[in-house]
C-alpha cells in the first residue's frame, strides 16, 4: 500500500512544478508584450525624427530596358513592396495573400505582366555577396537608407522556380 504521505508529496511537486512553469510563461508573454510596445516606441520616435528612408531599385524588363530609381524616399518603417510600387509611381498589379503569408504577390509592374513562362522576381544587394535572389517576399525586406533592390523579369525552371537571370 501506498503511503499517503508520498501521494502528497507527489502531488506537491506536481503543483509546485505547474506553478513554476506558468509563472515562467506569464513572464515571457509579459516581457514579448514589452518588447513590441518599446519596437512601436522606437519606430515612433525614428518616424518624427527621420520620417522618410532613402532606397534603390532597379527595374529589369528583360527586354534589355532597365530603369533605375535611385533614392526613392519611402516612409520609415516601410518595405520593400511599398518601396516598389512608390519607385514605380503605383504602376504595380499584385495579389495580397492574408494568413499565412501576408504577402504581396507581384503579378505585373509598368503594365508587363507575368505569363506562364515569365515573372517578376525580386533580389536584394549587398556588397558582400552582390545581387542575391530575395529569401523572403518583398513585405518581409525592410527598405531602410540605402538598401537596393531588383525586380526582373525572366523566364525561371518551373521544377524549382529558380530565375534564369540576374540584375
Amino acid at each position: 500500500m501506498v503511503r499517503s504521505s508520498t501521494i502528497y508529496t507527489v502531488v506537491a511537486i506536481l503543483v509546485a512544478g505547474v506553478l513554476v512553469s506558468s509563472t515562467s510563461a506569464v513572464y515571457y508573454l509579459y516581457r514579448y508584450d514589452q518588447a513590441q510596445s518599446d519596437a512601436r516606441v522606437y519606430l515612433s520616435e525614428l518616424k518624427s525624427v527621420q520620417p522618410v528612408q532613402y532606397t534603390s531599385i532597379l527595374f529589369d524588363f528583360g527586354n534589355g530596358t532597365a530603369q533605375w530609381r535611385n533614392d526613392t524616399q519611402v516612409p520609415t518603417g516601410a518595405n520593400a513592396y511599398v518601396a516598389t510600387v512608390i519607385a514605380a509611381e503605383g504602376r504595380v498589379n499584385a495579389t495580397y495573400y492574408p494568413a499565412p503569408y501576408s504577402e504581396h504577390l507581384v503579378d505585373g509592374i509598368d503594365n508587363l505582366q507575368n505569363t506562364a513562362q515569365q515573372s517578376w522576381f525580386i533580389w536584394t544587394y549587398n556588397t558582400t555577396a552582390h545581387w542575391q535572389p530575395a529569401q523572403s517576399g518583398a513585405d518581409d525586406l525592410a527598405a531602410s537608407n540605402g538598401s537596393i533592390f531588383a525586380w526582373t523579369f525572366c523566364g525561371y525552371d518551373p521544377s524549382t522556380y529558380v530565375p534564369s537571370c540576374t540584375p
